[in-house]
């Protein structure tokens, strides 16, 4: 989809799908405005936040992303938002092995009977700064990420780890392009060192802090 206008956009459709606090409300509210708080409220449908990418020597890509809500009584109306995705990020919580079952047994299979075939389907282990509470193993996760053909990324909402590099490879994925940078951001930048770039697209990221002060954001 493009916008219309003398520079055209491409749009490009995320959602973020899983169990009720796995992080993907704060994983969105760190990636817009690098904020986080400790107990946001769950939400109870479906919001976007939007960001630009330039590619391709001034190419523009935005970003919808979608944030949806876990609890079983919305997952009804959830499918709304992932039935004409581009993408959608499968998000679990590495020290709750019951949201990385639910996402095997229901959200897998909600994307196959219900997504575009052309999905590009990422596989995301949240709160990563929690090893010590490790309930899921990163090698069985990223085995059943190959197993989909699935980009699989570690990630921590908390201290930020991950967040940016997380949506950076996702658009080079779709635009195929190596030099893709959020438009008009200077503070989410790519230090991976050798080694970091792992099988199935996982990336661990060292993000250059802002000297900016956080802000309180509340998310529904």
């Amino acid at each position: 989809m493009t916008d219309s206008g003398s520079s055209p956009i491409e749009t490009f459709k995320v959602v973020l799908l899983g169990e009720m606090g796995v992080g993907k409300t704060s994983i969105i509210a760190q990636f817009m405005d690098q904020t986080f708080q400790e107990d946001l409220q769950s939400s109870t449908g479906g919001t976007f936040s939007s960001k630009t990418f330039t590619y391709g020597g001034g190419k523009l890509l935005k970003f919808e992303i979608w944030d949806t809500a876990g609890q079983e009584r919305y997952r009804s109306l959830t499918t709304m938002f992932y039935k004409d995705a581009n993408a959608a990020c499968l998000v679990y919580d590495i020290t709750r092995k019951l949201t990385f079952e639910e996402m095997q047994n229901y959200w897998v299979q909600q994307i196959k009977e219900n997504a575009p075939k052309d999905l590009i389907l990422i596989i995301v282990g949240n709160k990563s700064d929690l090893t010590d509470e490790e309930e899921v193993d990163e090698d069985t996760a990223r085995k059943f990420a190959e197993d989909l053909n699935a980009m699989f990324f570690t990630t921590s909402a908390k201290n930020y780890s991950g967040i940016c590099d997380l949506f950076i490879q996702i658009a080079k994925k779709y635009t195929k392009a190596d030099d893709v940078q959020i438009q008009n951001e200077e503070d989410c930048t790519n230090t991976m060192k050798d080694g970091d770039v792992k099988k199935a697209g996982s990336v661990k990221l060292s993000k250059k802090k802002s000297e900016e002060k956080h802000k309180k954001r509340k998310c529904c």
